[in-house]
């Protein structure tokens, strides 16, 4: 991988767990492990880190974007991509790049925005071709989703849920999620989907760990 790009992504989850407007770039340079001077190598100022934090959540956005078609093939992957991307901000994190970036924060909103109303088109189609169940709207199944899993990365990032709870809660949340929403509920067994919950859990102990516990 790149080293900007590694760096990066470090930069990124310290930002998530504790936003950026009251830490310094010798407090971001320790936290990712990295030496002051070769933190401003690749980037001059804070301002930089941020845009670069925005811009890996737009490229994500366009790597994995929302099918146009739906297909029981297509399904998890879609559902499993919009709960990381969920859990990939933080109300912290919006709030300060709306009061300090604005245009950073138009930007990324925007591109969230469209993101979601593509994502609720296909759940309506999918609700129509009977993959996902249609007894409650679309808006709210992936409203619920999302309650789910910033609610539960806000307890831990405040302290009312240990890290371990909060992992035991996103798994079963994920399992929650994909037996309520799928009309075929052994769509949900596919090595795929497992192998992807390992990336979200991943992602979430990194972000809010230092280091993440050795496997069992």
């Amino acid at each position: 991988m790149d080293p900007k790009e590694a760096l990066t992504i470090r930069l990124n989850h310290i930002i998530l767990s504790q936003g950026f407007r009251q830490l310094s770039m010798v407090d971001l340079a320790k936290q990712a492990g990295v030496s002051r001077a070769k933190l401003y190598i690749y980037f001059k100022n804070k301002d930089e880190i941020v845009a670069a934090v925005v811009e890996r959540r737009l490229r994500f956005l366009e790597k994995y974007p929302v099918p146009v078609q739906v297909t029981a093939a297509n399904l998890i992957p879609t559902i499993l991509n919009s709960l990381l991307l969920m859990g990939s901000t933080t109300t912290q994190f919006e709030h300060e790049l709306q009061e300090v970036y604005p245009q950073q924060y138009r930007l990324f909103m925007q591109a969230y925005d469209t993101y979601h109303q593509q994502l609720l088109l296909y759940y309506q189609t999918a609700q129509a071709q009977h993959l996902v169940v249609a007894d409650v709207p679309a808006d709210y199944l992936l409203f619920q989703s999302q309650v789910a899993v910033r609610g539960t990365l806000r307890a831990v990032q405040t302290g009312q849920l240990t890290l371990e709870r909060g992992e035991a809660y996103l798994k079963a949340g994920l399992t929650l999620q994909l037996r309520a929403q799928l009309v075929d509920a052994n769509l949900t067994m596919s090595s795929a989907t497992r192998a992807f919950s390992q990336v979200i859990l991943n992602e979430y102990y990194d972000t809010y760990a230092r280091r993440k516990p050795a496997a069992h």
